[in-house]
């Protein structure tokens, strides 16, 4: 989105013979890079490996009912497949979510872990999902590779209600 903006904001001066509209920037992605650097140092490095070195112990791969056996070489060749729901139900998810102090995301995600609880019986769902951590205002108009991958992990032992289940969600993202 903020190359596209910015390419449009260079073309249209240049059709115009007109300088640059772009305002000039606050930070540069190198100074992200510095302040993420920063950050991670310490206690606050030594908390965050902890705490991942918790979530990743004994991950398992789910074993999903399939037509096909895994290949013995992974290829990574993927499928997309789009699911568009109705204004109606996503209405009600949105109203669910605010009720229970969740986001819409937090929701869709508890439901997909039912439906993959589901599929293979298995209690420790693991789910991989990025992040744009873009979480200071300066950054938003920045160029530059900030998405962070990370792994949800939802435990759905003891049978928890849907509305349980939103909690430990909630508690995971």
């Amino acid at each position: 989105g903020v190359f596209i903006h910015e390419l449009t904001t260079l073309y249209q001066a240049f059709t115009q013979n007109q300088p640059s509209r772009l305002p000039e920037l606050t930070i540069q992605y190198a100074d992200y890079a510095i302040w993420q650097r920063q950050w991670l140092d310490g206690e606050v490095l030594e908390t965050q490996v902890s705490y991942w070195q918790k979530q990743l112990k004994n991950l398992c791969v789910l074993q999903l009912p399939t037509d096909y056996p895994r290949p013995k070489v992974q290829t990574f060749k993927g499928k997309r497949q789009q699911l568009v729901i109705c204004e109606s139900l996503t209405a009600a998810l949105k109203r669910l979510s605010q009720q229970q102090g969740v986001t819409l995301f937090m929701t869709l995600l508890a439901a997909f872990d039912v439906l993959l609880h589901w599929y293979t019986n298995e209690e420790d769902i693991v789910v991989g999902t990025d992040i744009a951590n873009r979480n200071q205002a300066q950054t938003y108009p920045l160029i530059g590779f900030f998405v962070n991958q990370l792994v949800l992990r939802t435990n759905l032992s003891d049978n928890p209600t849907f509305i349980e289940l939103l909690a430990r969600v909630r508690q995971v993202t």
